[in-house]
């Protein structure tokens, strides 16, 4: 599911682009974030979908390699791979079936060029000849193949990139995050929880992006002074647009949400900073925040609760 810092990540796209151009509004800029969020969900759904496609790619071939009889190789009428437990256990999981159904999923089947190239990848590799020359088969070794061809040869594939960016520009910052939940999907096919079925982790992950964003929009100005007034040698015109998008992000959190502890929201934007900014602005903006934390505990202007804390 979508973690908290890649909520974060979805807003700061939002209050960026609103920057860069003002006449976004602050709808605009809500549905943005919502069609993200729901996208983020799309890959991953795409991605275990594959699995389906390559089976029906693969076996075809197979189909056809077996009328070859003596000019095909072993390994292309080897039927191992088509009796695979868990992959079996992948294509008839109804959770999947009904997402798959639910979204009309037909990325691979317009872009089939993809599948192909990525079956012949993995026809290739030297993790699917070891796993066909195996003698014995089971749930937990039929398991490991596809955790191991997702990780070594799908994840990797140097094209696989090419495809995403074809389908939806906005899944290239999703990925990293959305491989690691396929992964644990894979490692839990026989479980019946397997397929995560929901975006997010709770209701309040759910509101959590767009209360965000609007703290930040509807108290820009506020926020703004605040930041401004602790940089008395900095004017916004040279505070790089994405750290002080950052800034005003960690700073509506430290006022508007009691259930965040301080040292959270500073680590996260910390973080975000590395991923997304300059070299130097994780440590401009730790700078900052951590000025403004003294000051505002001074103040007694940040509250946090006890309880409940997240």
């Amino acid at each position: 599911m979508i973690t908290r810092r890649h909520l974060r990540t979805k807003v700061m796209q939002a209050l960026y682009a609103q920057q860069l151009d003002p006449n976004d509004n602050l709808k605009a800029g809500e549905s943005w974030i919502l069609k993200s969020s729901q996208d983020f969900q799309l890959l991953y759904i795409t991605l275990l979908d594959l699995f389906v496609e390559l089976h029906a790619c693969g076996y075809q071939l197979y189909l056809k390699n077996t009328e070859k009889h003596l000019t095909a190789d072993k390994n292309e009428v080897n039927p191992k791979f088509f009796s695979n437990q868990a992959l079996k256990m992948l294509m008839e999981n109804p959770k999947l079936d009904a997402l798959r159904t639910k979204h009309k999923l037909k990325f691979w089947k317009k872009h089939d060029e993809y599948v192909r190239l990525i079956w012949d990848a993995i026809s290739e590799s030297e993790v699917y000849h070891t796993y066909l020359a195996e003698e014995t088969t089971s749930l937990e070794s039929d398991k490991a193949l596809l955790i191991s061809l997702f990780t070594n040869v799908i994840a990797p594939f140097d094209r696989l990139p090419e495809f995403i960016e074809e389908v939806n520009i906005s899944w290239m910052d999703d990925i990293p995050l959305v491989n690691t939940i396929v992964r644990n999907s894979l490692k839990r096919i026989d479980s019946l929880d397997a397929i995560i079925p929901h975006l997010y982790k709770d209701e309040a992950d759910q509101k959590f992006s767009l209360e965000l964003f609007r703290k930040v929009m509807l108290n820009k100005q506020e926020l703004q002074n605040e930041i401004i007034g602790r940089t008395p040698n900095w004017d916004p015109d040279r505070i790089a647009s994405l750290d002080f998008t950052l800034l005003l992000m960690a700073l509506a959190e430290l006022l508007y949400f009691p259930s965040i502890p301080v040292n959270v929201t500073i680590n996260e934007y910390l973080e975000i900073a590395k991923e997304y900014a300059t070299p130097k602005s994780s440590i401009f903006i730790n700078g900052i925040l951590d000025k403004v934390v003294k000051e505002l505990t001074e103040q007694k202007r940040i509250r946090k609760n006890l309880r409940g804390m997240q």
